[in-house]
């Protein structure tokens, strides 16, 4: 009986380590917790996600899978979203094609990284909004760094969001 009871204590106390999945996603994407931005400059608006292993683990379904082992398993790299609300009278989308990987940089500190992929989601003029899928080969390092988009394709100029190291390192575990 006893051996039952310090069992259940175990089980207990080891499911209570991190949040659920569910609320993981929740937290990361709510703007209040400072890893999610938003800002609009002319007639865009532009709306960043920052993207933790973790959280990328679990929107890509492996829902099923303990998301400790498959952090360890690979190598992830520094990923964000990065959204574009285009203004209704923009019927011609060409424009979005031409943003590439050479539009992105991060700044951490004194040193600046170009992105190594921007992957440009096309959703056929369904929806005003433009999705940008932006990875960097490097890791964040223990200060706070800037995402920066040049604006050159739509003409609005650098457009920069800061993310706080204090953010990052409030970012919950998720439960396996």
């Amino acid at each position: 009986m006893k051996l039952f009871i310090i069992i259940l204590i175990c089980v207990s106390m080891y499911s209570c380590s991190g949040v659920s999945q569910a609320e993981y996603v929740r937290w990361v994407e709510n703007e209040e917790n400072g890893i999610r931005k938003e800002k609009t400059i002319g007639d865009f608006t532009f709306n960043i996600q920052y993207c933790p292993a973790d959280y990328l683990k679990i929107k890509q379904g492996n829902r099923d899978k303990n998301i400790n082992s498959i952090a360890q398993d690979e190598e992830l790299d520094f990923s964000f979203i990065f959204r574009i609300v285009r203004p209704a009278d923009l019927t011609d989308r060409s424009v979005f094609q031409l943003i590439n990987e050479f539009n992105f940089s991060l700044i951490q500190g004194e040193d600046t990284d170009r992105s190594v992929l921007a992957l440009y989601e096309n959703n056929f003029n369904i929806s005003p909004i433009e999705s940008f899928t932006v990875v960097f080969d490097s890791k964040p390092k223990n200060c706070d760094f800037r995402f920066v988009y040049d604006g050159l394709a739509l003409g609005t100029g650098p457009v920069m969001f800061t993310f706080k190291q204090e953010d990052i390192n409030r970012i919950p575990k998720p439960s396996n």
